[in-house]
């Protein structure tokens, strides 16, 4: 066995460089997990009897807890139905729906579309709000139609972009 002395360090400098690469990659994987921003559309089916007051309370509980969230989004109202976009980080965005599968006020939750999201659509939206049955939006009923098959990009887009716009103009 050779036992020719080495410097100090010399072996332990390979093995820090080692120990320092994995941990930058995982840090790396972990930073990268922590800020992918999805955005998620679900619809559900509005409880019986949900009265407007209690659609507004839905409002303002989501607007003051997607605001400290870090979320963004819109809520669509009418014809008995709720649809809404949720777009932020993706474990926060699963936390709270997850949370929104509890509760009560509707039932019947159904993902209709969820992505990657490279930038906020909602960006000026803690929560915004709109009155209309969902369907009434095409694309939104294309959606529906398809949603067990893979959907285009850009028919989700402009779903969000006329909502967006119906938002802007509610201002």
């Amino acid at each position: 066995m050779d036992r020719t002395a080495r410097p100090i360090g010399a072996g332990v400098s390979r093995a820090a460089q080692r120990f320092n690469t994995v941990l930058k990659s995982t840090a790396a994987a972990v930073f990268d997990e922590v800020n992918t921003m999805i955005r998620i559309l679900y619809i559900s089916q509005a409880a019986p009897g949900l009265s407007a007051e209690q659609v507004q309370e839905i409002l303002k509980s989501a607007q003051r807890n997607n605001a400290a969230s870090g979320l963004t989004g819109v809520l669509v109202h009418g014809g008995g139905l709720f649809m809404q976009v949720l777009e932020g980080p993706e474990q926060t965005v699963l936390r709270q729906y997850v949370k929104i599968l509890d509760d009560r006020r509707h039932g019947d939750c159904r993902i209709l579309y969820i992505s990657p999201a490279n930038d906020r659509i909602f960006e000026k939206w803690s929560m915004g709000m709109l009155e209309a049955d969902p369907f009434e939006f095409q694309e939104i009923a294309a959606l529906r139609t398809r949603r067990l098959e893979a959907v285009q990009a850009n028919t989700f887009s402009g779903a969000m972009r006329e909502f967006v716009r119906m938002l802007n103009a509610a201002k």
